[in-house]
């Protein structure tokens, strides 16, 4: 795996991650946290190693199967962030369930960015999003694989070629630590700045002001850290926030991942002919989105699961 995904080697050592445990347990004052640490010292270590070993093997086989061993692997890496989290995850058989459904069969003119799923009231997805980033899902709730993948900033390029949408716009983050976006965003999402204002506060949950001049706005995010504004980064370190409205609802870019892997691994499974049909028949834009979701996946998602195990690190950089 890339040498810059520290978890994974560090956590090769149970001493290690005992001391981390204890660390975050301390953080976020769970009571009797080094004995806690100590009895899940070993659970973590495994989670990252049977996560690695799923990617690793990801990456060796056929696209026809990569999306179930890269869906298993993040999720055994998220089970690990859960249990920084949690000391007494799983608690009940209830959240071992995936959290998410998806389309039992598939329509004809079936077209998978147009594919939904939906939460359910109880589950792994549901208890992550809570437990991890604060997040409450409403049960019932349906995300578009377009619009999952359009929070992925590689993928920028292919929505522009292949769909001509351009559902992200560069951002830069100025030195006093401000956003600057450009002026055309508002455009774009047909809004006033007063309104903007309030998109964003009510997605940071605390008050954001925003400033136009010479065709820019910058967002002063105040006591808002640059991780609680719907602002994605690229592997090249590159800011993007979302041009579609859409796009504003609070969901991190590791579960656009997990989610859209859950679909393509229930659809490798059971929606075989679907599946063959995808990727030996060229017939759709599908094909490409898919097979190059999958490579960024396997690039993105253990950088994103570093900025997670240690996240004092990423808002220092």
């Amino acid at each position: 795996m890339d040498g810059k995904n520290n978890f994974i080697t560090f956590f090769q050592s149970a001493e290690y991650v005992k001391k981390h445990l204890e660390s975050r347990y301390k953080e976020n004052n769970i009571p009797n946290a080094t004995e806690l640490a100590y009895k899940n010292g070993f659970s973590l270590v495994y989670y990252i190693k049977m996560g690695e070993s799923f990617f690793m093997q990801g990456k060796e086989v056929p696209v026809s199967i990569k999306p179930v061993l890269y869906y298993y692997g993040l999720s055994n890496w998220l089970k690990g962030v859960l249990l920084t989290h949690d000391p007494f995850y799983p608690s009940t058989t209830q959240v071992l369930a995936h959290g998410v459904s998806a389309r039992k069969r598939k329509k004809q003119g079936y077209c998978f960015l147009n594919d939904e799923i939906k939460v359910q009231k109880d589950g792994f997805f549901p208890c992550i999003s809570e437990k991890i980033f604060n997040i409450k899902q409403v049960t019932g709730e349906k995300y578009k694989m377009r619009h999952l993948l359009m929070r992925i900033p590689e993928l920028n390029p292919l929505f522009t070629e292949l769909e001509t949408e351009k559902p992200l716009v560069p951002a830069v983050l100025d030195s006093d630590g401000s956003v600057v976006v450009p002026l055309k965003l508002l455009e774009r999402l047909n809004l006033t700045i007063s309104k903007y204002e309030k998109i964003l506060s009510d997605h940071t949950g605390s008050d954001v002001h925003c400033i136009a001049d010479k065709g820019e706005v910058k967002i002063l995010n105040g006591k808002v850290d640059l991780h609680q504004l719907p602002v994605y980064k690229s592997l090249d370190q590159l800011l993007y926030i979302p041009a579609l409205l859409p796009l504003y609802n609070k969901l991190p870019e590791v579960l656009s991942h997990f989610l859209v892997l859950f679909n393509l691994s229930m659809i490798c499974r059971y929606e075989t002919e679907w599946w063959g049909e995808v990727l030996y028949s060229f017939s759709s834009n599908d094909k490409p989105f898919i097979e190059y979701f999958l490579d960024i996946t396997a690039q993105k998602a253990p950088r994103l699961l570093e900025t997670m195990f240690f996240p004092d690190k990423e808002h220092n950089r």
